[in-house]
């Protein structure tokens, strides 16, 4: 019986020791090798978004974050999950990190930003079971980069152009009517 016991108990203490070990196995480093705008940690101006260059030794099942904020306003900050490439980025990068390429938000817009990296579960997007924040140790200055269609305009459109154009096309119209075939009914 009580050799019963004692396989529980060494099971169990096998079990601490492996998630104990599991645990201190994720990312032990995160370097930020973002180098795109004036400042050393400037990132990438993607117009509109920007671009972060990390590299760590995150394990399977992990991926790394960026965190950012308007200085003096960390209540309004953005998540993001990065993507794994080890191909596009500085040597020895590998992850990339995108943020608000759809158009940075006027809360984000000619300020100071603050910026962090963290690993979080992978899948995530970097809301839950979120570790190893690395602070926010570095900002960088920002200017009126959100892009929306109305930005766009139609260069060489002049009026006579689309005259011409809409001429073109209901020529095509009358003249596919013209030479339809008539289908005789019987």
């Amino acid at each position: 019986m009580k050799s019963k016991y004692f396989a529980i108990a060494l099971l169990a203490a096998l079990g601490f020791l492996t998630a104990v070990v599991a645990s201190t196995s994720a990312a032990t480093f995160i370097n930020n090798l973002t180098a795109g705008g004036a400042s050393p940690n400037s990132p990438i101006d993607l117009n509109p978004g920007w671009l972060f260059w990390v590299q760590s030794d995150t394990v399977s099942g992990d991926a790394i974050c960026v965190e950012v904020h308007p200085q003096g306003d960390a209540g309004n900050y953005f998540r993001t999950q990065c993507s794994y490439d080890i191909v596009n980025g500085p040597p020895s990068s590998n992850w990339r990190c995108d943020v608000f390429t759809g158009g940075v938000p006027s809360a984000f817009q000619s300020k100071t930003v603050e910026y962090q990296f963290h690993t979080a579960n992978y899948g995530t997007n970097c809301q839950t079971n979120t570790y190893f924040f690395t602070g926010f140790n570095w900002t960088f200055a920002t200017g009126p980069t959100a892009v929306s269609l109305q930005s766009f305009t139609a260069h060489g459109q002049t009026p006579i152009l689309l005259l011409l154009a809409a001429l073109l096309m209901l020529g095509l119209v009358s003249g596919t009517a013209v030479f339809r075939r008539k289908t005789i009914h019987k």
